[in-house]
């Protein structure tokens, strides 16, 4: 409808002052989400991230559990389940 126009058309031109703004100030724009080590909600099911086999001859320490050392990132990391900053 043209309601729904105006609103999209009223959205994206604040949106894209926004960005335009802060962009001339040399601010960087991060899309989310991110590659992660913590839990920012800390309730959520999190996407594991690994280049780890998923089944067969996984890497473990002593203790049993998986060794990410040997992994890309080289500890355990998902995709975050926030769009807060991650610092």
């Amino acid at each position: 409808t043209n309601t729904f126009g105006a609103v999209f058309r009223v959205r994206h031109a604040l949106a894209f002052a926004v960005h335009k703004f802060f962009n001339e100030k040399g601010f960087v724009y991060m899309h989310t989400p991110i590659i992660t080590a913590s839990d920012a909600e800390g309730a959520g099911e999190m996407f594991k991230v690994t280049t780890l086999p998923l089944e067969g001859n996984i890497p473990k320490n002593e203790d049993g559990t998986v060794n990410y050392e040997e992994d890309f990132f080289g500890k355990a990391t998902n995709l975050t389940v926030s769009g807060q900053l991650e610092g």
